[in-house]
């Protein structure tokens, strides 16, 4: 009996998700952003013989632009930004005020010191100047190779894709996410596609594990370099 409970244990060990979290796959709800034409109706030949039909014609184009259908996004993703900034003011002001006469106060202040000079009462002077520069420079570099899935047919003939890829490594989870919308004649005929000529695309990397954990500061230290004023 002991060795049955340890057998279901183990089992069930065994059939555990093994995500490092629980993961939920991110899903995309596209709006085509362009009102499509409104195609007149054309009328049918009346024959069984479909134009529209693969199997009725010797060469067919085998690539993926059907709901369904799968192909190959390579991305292939650089930014380079450079941003550099200078500021300068300067200002300065004088204040000069001569008091002659102030309802017969200066006369009576002359009668008190002989050497007052009213016109040296009020003197003042201020400056200031500032100067700011600052540069910034960012580069960034992801390379990867994501299946996708087409999961929808735009009226124009585009074809918007989406995929997910999960890479568990050494405790370490990896998660690559991208779609977009795709045109039929940039996909190469082993259907293939790079990130480049996706548009209104959404490519994300993310990982979590151990060495994501590490590499971002504990909470005390979060907290204080948000206390801490300088």
């Amino acid at each position: 009996m002991k060795v049955l409970i340890l057998f279901m244990i183990l089992f069930g060990f065994g059939c555990a998700d093994n995500h490092i979290k629980k993961y939920e796959p991110k899903e995309r709800d596209y709006v085509f952003p362009v009102e499509p034409e409104e195609l007149e109706a054309q009328s049918s030949e009346g024959s069984i013989w479909g134009k529209n039909r693969e199997g009725n014609y010797l060469y067919t184009d085998q690539r993926a632009i059907r709901p369904g259908d799968i192909l190959t996004i390579r991305i292939e993703e650089f930014a380079n930004a450079e941003r550099a900034t200078a500021t300068s003011t300067s200002r300065v002001t004088e204040m000069n005020a001569d008091i002659s006469a102030f309802l017969g106060l200066m006369e009576k202040l002359k009668e008190i010191d002989p050497d007052i000079q009213p016109s040296k009462l009020i003197d003042a002077s201020s400056q200031t100047k500032f100067d700011h520069s600052g540069e910034t420079g960012r580069k960034e570099k992801l390379t990867a190779t994501v299946p996708v899935i087409v999961k929808k047919s735009l009226p124009n003939g585009n074809v918007f894709v989406e995929g997910h890829r999960v890479i568990l490594v050494n405790e370490e989870e990896h998660h690559f996410y991208i779609s977009g919308v795709a045109r039929p004649f940039d996909i190469d005929e082993n259907n293939t596609l790079t990130s480049a000529r996706l548009a209104d695309a959404e490519i994300e990397f993310t990982g979590r594990g151990a060495l994501s954990d590490n590499q971002s500061p504990g909470v005390i230290s979060r907290f204080f370099s948000w206390i801490w004023p300088f």
